[in-house]
């Protein structure tokens, strides 16, 4: 009976992390610099407006230091530099990698690899994307052209209309603005396309060209 009561919990547990969200956001703007990257509520944050680095469990901060500059290394004039001189490994077995064996396996990856890449983008959710961006050029035909270019970009993609804001700026060359952007892959998106790629994979071959062959001889 615990040892089903032990199952069940741990299953409920696996469930509830796997539909977490591996989360992006940053703000941009004239008073706020913002950046989190996390999993859920959870993860790291930096405020680079008020140079702070913040360590956040659900939401709420446990961790908090400022950021500080890191000063170039300064050498002592007349110091020789290092040079640091690999150390040779005794007894290690010299083995040899066929790059012919390599070009024949890379068209067997190419396609798993963008289809992954292509699914991730896809499994990715916006949700949250507010621009506003007032900004002109030194010529008002360049200035007209990047606002003839936004207003087509918004027929082009109508989800973005009334969060893309642009306002053009006739007098010359300016820009001001601020941003707020939040991206999200749920885990357990990022996890199905993961086992996919490692189905779709000549795991088997790719493994054997890393490893190599030992030089006058041949694996069994």
């Amino acid at each position: 009976m615990y040892v089903i009561s032990a199952l069940i919990i741990l299953a409920a547990i696996v469930v509830g992390i796997s539909l977490l969200r591996l989360r992006l956001r940053f703000e941009i703007g004239p008073d706020r610099r913002l950046l989190f990257v996390g999993l859920g509520r959870s993860g790291a944050q930096s405020d680079y407006t008020n140079r702070v680095r913040s360590v956040k469990l659900f939401g709420i901060a446990v961790s908090t230091k400022p950021i500080e500059k890191r000063p170039p290394e300064e050498k002592a004039p007349g110091t020789p530099e290092e040079k640091k001189v690999p150390k040779a490994t005794e007894g290690a077995s010299k083995r040899e990698r066929s790059i012919k064996d390599l070009l024949k396996l890379a068209p067997r990856c190419i396609k798993p690899l963008w289809s992954y890449q292509a699914g991730l983008l896809k499994s990715v959710i916006i949700e949250q994307l507010e621009a506003e961006v007032e900004a002109g050029f030194d010529s008002p035909d360049i200035t007209g052209m990047a606002y003839g270019w936004y207003q087509a970009s918004l027929a082009a993609v109508p989800a973005v209309v009334g969060r893309l804001r642009y306002t053009p700026d006739w007098t010359g060359a300016s820009f001001r603005g601020n941003a707020r952007v939040a991206v999200a892959l749920p885990l357990y998106r990022l996890i199905f396309r993961s086992m996919q790629l490692l189905w779709r994979l000549p795991l088997r071959e790719i493994i054997k060209v890393a490893i190599g062959k030992k030089k006058g001889g041949q694996d069994g």
